[in-house]
């Protein structure tokens, strides 16, 4: 028995929506699924991939609220994911980055020429070109099929324990040697997407799990082996989770030798795909939340896949705050399209009125704003608790 492939990686990052602005947005990628944490249905789950969902595609995310502890990359996880684009696209993606305010830098490793950039929440990135792997036909947002990511080259692994991470892929998972050099080694998975992993040499230091790390990243197993493959591991004394089922794959997990968290998930039964694409898709609830539907559609902050020319923070992090900071919105953009007008124009009376009223609306919106940010000031202490501060009765005015 052999691994076939990347099957996924999952990160874990904050705001959901700029999450979707800069993976879809940016980087064209398609939504495939919106779902929740199989753990915590207060949570999203987005999968992102290529028009087809195909394995070595599948990119996830874990997008927690803005106040939930960062994360820090080292020793013992997946540091960078590496993406495949079309030979000839990277001036494309040069161009397009830096269209979006982010920073990027060429990157060299084991005669590969990579572009690294970071998302919004911290998360490593780098696109390379190349002749392999079938064109992603999804088109998004100005990115085209001729130069769309075409899905995982790979991942870049930072080991505690570099050697036994090696003899662990080789030997256990039956990845083969490729080439190496001073500070990296490269295994091969044998397939065209998701095919490599590199190994850093030496130690990066000590990693914490949190926004802006990678939490797993998950290797194709045959479904009918799943169950093999947790006992030939147990055997070789690694702890493993029970076998789980994950609606699209069933999966298990464990650490390696290197202390990276991997999961062996199945081919099978994979995506269901969408029959159209949709501008905010469809959210799967997971079967064993179906009785709390209500409670988390009117919790869950709502999700929009759109055009977007710049990315933004968002202030909300539920429906609730979302749809305060949108009347917000709304009322600040008919308030400047009466400035607007007014210096092109003489105002109705009718105009004036509403314009007035809008005014007031608008700073009444200011100060119920500020008191909202004032009850949920929360501090860290010593020990990396969350405490309330401490106020006294009363409104602001």
């Amino acid at each position: 028995m052999k691994i076939q492939g990347i099957h996924h990686i999952s990160t874990i990052v904050w705001h959901a929506q700029e999450n979707v602005d800069f993976y879809a947005g940016v980087l064209g990628l398609k939504l495939i699924k919106r779902t929740l944490n199989f753990d915590d249905h207060n949570v999203y789950h987005l999968y992102y991939g290529n028009h087809n969902a195909d394995l070595g595609t599948a990119i996830t995310f874990f997008p927690w609220p803005k106040h939930y502890k960062e994360g820090m990359v080292g020793d013992g996880q997946v540091g960078v994911t590496s993406y495949m684009v079309p030979a000839g696209s990277l001036d494309y993606w040069k161009e397009r980055l830096t269209k979006f305010n982010v920073s990027f830098e060429a990157q060299e490793r084991l005669g590969n020429k990579f572009l690294r950039f970071s998302d919004p929440h911290g998360i490593k990135n780098e696109l390379i070109e190349s002749d392999e792997g079938d064109q992603n036909l999804f088109e998004f947002n100005g990115v085209t099929k001729d130069v769309a990511i075409k899905g995982f080259y790979g991942a870049l692994m930072y080991s505690s324990n570099y050697k036994g991470t090696v003899e662990h892929l080789t030997n256990d998972l039956g990845l083969t040697f490729v080439k190496e050099d001073d500070d990296y080694i490269r295994l091969d998975t044998g397939r065209t997407l998701g095919r490599y992993v590199d190994i850093y040499k030496h130690k990066t230091g000590r990693s914490s799990m949190g926004a802006g790390s990678v939490h797993h990243i998950a290797f194709g197993v045959e479904a009918s082996e799943i169950e093999t493959w947790k006992t030939n591991l147990e055997a070789k004394g690694f702890t493993i989770t029970g076998v789980k089922d994950r609606k699209f794959f069933k999966s298990l997990y464990y650490r390696e030798p290197g202390g990276v968290i991997i999961e062996l998930a199945t081919l099978t039964p994979g995506f269901e795909m969408d029959s159209e694409y949709k501008e905010a898709p469809d959210l799967y609830m997971p079967p064993h939340y179906m009785h709390l539907k209500d409670e988390v559609e009117a919790k869950l902050m709502p999700l929009f896949i759109r055009n977007i020319d710049s990315l933004y923070e968002y202030p909300y992090q539920n429906k609730e705050e979302y749809e305060r900071w949108k009347a917000h919105q709304d009322l600040l953009n008919k308030i400047n399209y009466y400035a607007k007008e007014a210096k092109l124009r003489t105002l109705t009376d009718e105009e004036i009125e509403e314009r007035q009223e809008l005014r007031h609306k608008y700073v009444k919106s200011i100060r119920g704003a500020i008191q909202n940010n004032l009850e949920n000031i929360r501090v860290e202490d010593e020990d990396g608790n969350f405490q309330e501060l401490n106020r006294k009765e009363g409104n602001v005015q």
